[in-house]
């Protein structure tokens, strides 16, 4: 049983994969619609927790085994905060 670990930057959609009473214990990062990626408890995700069903840019480190393919969060930027310039900027 093998596994690949790399450094990648990952686009996607936060959802809840685990809830322990009323709140959130586990994340996952949606790509395309198809590919999940478990997300790794550290500092981040609990921040991450914040932001469910948000778009985010992840860089991390993604490890890939038979079962599984997570990423341990080293940084995020949230993807889907629209920024306007005035009345009629976007």
């Amino acid at each position: 049983m093998g596994s690949d670990i790399y450094q990648d930057t990952l686009y996607g959609q936060l959802v809840p994969s685990g809830w322990d009473d009323d709140s959130v214990s586990e994340l996952v990062l949606l790509v395309d619609g198809e590919e999940e990626f478990s997300i790794e408890n550290n500092e981040f995700s609990k921040l991450l927790a914040n932001y469910i069903d948000r778009w985010i840019t992840v860089q991390g480190v993604v490890t890939e085994t038979d079962d599984d393919i997570s990423v341990k969060v080293l940084s995020y930027s949230l993807e889907d905060e629209m920024q306007f310039g005035g009345e009629d900027a976007w």
